[in-house]
Formats: structure tokens, sequence, C-alpha cells
């Protein structure tokens, strides 16, 4: 019961965190960047805190509040409507800046972590 109440709480965090940076409504060259951010600091911090907790916190922190926070669903229906659009250049940034720099966030946090750890 522990954990699913820890699922709970932290997806009611993540998914707050995530409709806040919705609300700013960030756009860039008509590219919806509050998405880009989102999986880019959520990236980081899931990077960062990589192999760090187990048990209750582990899915507080990484299948609630992260799972919550980064999201591909945001992401499918915004790559949708630039590819709908025939914006294929910013369909092609877009997906690129979430795909690629998010995993080089996610990356380049844990070294950051173990950096830290020693």
């Amino acid at each position: 019961m522990s954990s699913y109440l820890a699922l709970v709480i932290g997806a009611i965090l993540g998914s707050s965190f995530r409709y806040f940076f919705t609300l700013l409504n960030f756009n860039i060259l008509g590219l919806p960047v509050a998405t880009i951010l989102v999986n880019i600091i959520g990236s980081a911090m899931a990077g960062y805190f990589f192999n760090k907790f187990n048990g209750a916190l582990y899915i507080f922190i990484y299948i609630g509040f992260f799972g919550s926070f980064t999201t591909l669903s945001a992401f499918n229906i915004e790559l949708f409507s630039l590819v709908s659009d025939k914006s294929f250049i910013k369909a092609f940034i877009y997906f690129s800046l979430n795909i690629f720099i998010s995993f080089i966030f996610f990356y380049l946090f844990h070294m950051i972590s173990l950096r830290f750890a020693n």
C-alpha cells in the first residue's frame, strides 16, 4: 500500500509541475518549448538521481513524479500537429531536441551525480 501511495503522490506532484510549465505557454519560432523544457529538466533530474533510490522512494520519484512530469503524450500530440501542418523542419527540430537533448542531459547529470558521490 505504501508503494501505491508513493506512486499517487509522486504522480500528483509531477503532473502539477508539468501543468505549470504548460500554463507558461513557451513558444520559440513556432516550437512548443514547454514540452522540450520539461523533458530536458526531467531527463537531467532522472539522470542525476539514477540508481540512488529503491522501494517506495523509487516508485515516488521515478514512476510517479518523473513519469507524470515528463510526457510522451504531449510530445506526440505536438509533433503530430507540426507534421499535420507540414512543418517538417520544425517537426524534425522538435523531435531532435526532445529525444537527443533529453538523453544527453540524462547522461550528463548521471555523470555529475557520480562525481559528487566520490
